[in-house]
């Protein structure tokens, strides 16, 4: 077969086949770079898993070695038997359940009246929650310090906040100032104004309430958005270490955050030890987000709005 105004025989197939092996390759080019960017976040937590397996004498090899030459349980047996670890899991457990409750009740709550219900400053409030959202967080810990401190009648203070402790190393302390989020609030309030105004109007028909319709119609809807904000309270409460490093004092209610980092202080201090309550600590967070994905599977799926 030739050109019609040449004699250059043409190539069925090769057109045909360049457009068959373009996209592959870019496809080859996407996965490898994808590849390579999640080996490279994944990296940090093969190298503490490794770490945590290793020997005494592996911590100091050089070249370092990745993995383990043989896995040295007798690391976490140390980490779950080092000093206050039950106590320090407890602790950590009350303030990351408490948290992520507060937040899933308050905001859910904040969240429904800032999107459906009308009264007056319903803007300003808004908008101040939205302006909080641009705070840096470090700002903000002396003032809640402040706060927590000086709460009358508590702690042995008396009216006036004075003459005792507040809320200084209690549960309650640890727990208030991030009973609800700005963020928490903004997430819950944009996916309110999502659900249709038709599922409410057909519940005041039936002659439910104000507080009925939001705890039977609309909380029921809102899982998708009350998981991703449980997994997210939860998160950043299990893994805060500045908010419990100021506010107690007492060893007794260290958090695991703050027990991690009296292992690894001292001239004789055992890394792969420490690896090892890393690893152990970083668990809980991933066995919740494993359990709480499958909800917002379901959650999404039990929301599809048909036409």
């Amino acid at each position: 077969m030739t050109g019609p105004n040449s004699g250059t025989p043409l190539r069925a197939g090769s057109n045909s086949s360049n457009l068959r092996i373009g996209p592959i390759l870019e496809s080859l080019i996407g996965y490898a770079t994808l590849l390579f960017f999640a080996l490279l976040c994944i990296a940090p937590f093969i190298w503490m898993i490794g770490t945590s397996f290793k020997a005494d004498a592996e911590l100091y090899e050089f070249p370092p070695s990745f993995l383990p030459a043989s896995l040295q349980w007798q690391n976490y047996l140390d980490a779950i038997h080092s000093p206050n670890a039950l106590r320090q899991l407890i602790n950590s457990l009350i303030y990351a359940c408490g948290s992520t409750l507060c937040n899933l009740v308050f905001c859910s709550l904040a969240g429904y009246a800032l999107a459906r219900l009308q009264f007056p400053g319903r803007t300003v409030i808004f908008a101040a929650v939205v302006g909080l959202l641009m705070v840096p967080a470090q700002s903000q810990i002396v003032p809640v310090f402040l706060i927590v401190q000086k709460i009358p009648f508590a702690g042995g203070n008396n009216w006036l906040g004075q003459g005792g402790t507040g809320l200084l190393n209690t549960y309650w302390g640890m727990i208030l100032p991030s009973a609800a989020t700005p963020f928490g609030i903004f997430l819950m309030r944009q996916f309110f104004t999502r659900i249709p105004m038709e599922y409410e109007e057909a519940a005041r028909l039936d002659g439910a309430g104000t507080f009925m319709i939001f705890w039977r119609v609309i909380l029921p809807l809102a899982r998708p958005s009350m998981a991703v904000l449980g997994i997210l309270s939860f998160q950043a409460a299990w893994n805060d270490f500045i908010w419990p490093l100021i506010l107690t004092s007492s060893r007794d209610m260290a958090t695991l955050q703050l027990g991690l980092q009296l292992l690894q202080t001292g001239p004789d201090a055992r890394w792969n030890v420490v690896m090892a309550m890393a690893t152990l600590i970083t668990l809980p967070v991933i066995l919740v987000y494993i359990v709480v994905q499958q909800f917002v599977v379901d959650g999404g799926v039990s929301t599809g709005i048909k036409g």
